[in-house]
């Protein structure tokens, strides 16, 4: 690093992690799930509604956040895993990853 960096992260711990402004995203009512996470990834739009409505009500809870992680999980698994299918008894395993049962 060039000299004076190391105090300007010290007092500015924004720069560290490269984060200057946090957005806070309200969560998605039920009725806006479907749309919303279909059109975040077009990976959901291969799952059917009834199951993207059990997921938002066991374990994503309208949260984005969530939504985003279970999406990397899910991308993961079909990319690794030649027989793989998105169907709930993977989506349940997933879901209790990213957001296990309290």
């Amino acid at each position: 690093m060039r000299a004076g960096t190391e105090r300007a992260l010290a007092r500015l711990p924004q720069l560290a992690s490269r984060i200057g402004a946090w957005q806070e995203v309200p969560r998605l009512a039920a009725t806006e799930v479907t749309a919303v996470v279909t059109g975040f990834h077009p990976l959901w739009r291969t799952v059917s509604a009834e199951d993207l409505t059990w997921i938002d009500q066991t374990s994503t809870h309208g949260t984005l956040r969530t939504w985003a992680a279970l999406t990397t999980h899910l991308q993961n698994v079909l990319l690794t895993t030649a027989d793989a299918v998105a169907d709930r008894a993977l989506l349940g395993r997933l879901c209790q990853r990213v957001a296990p049962p309290l």
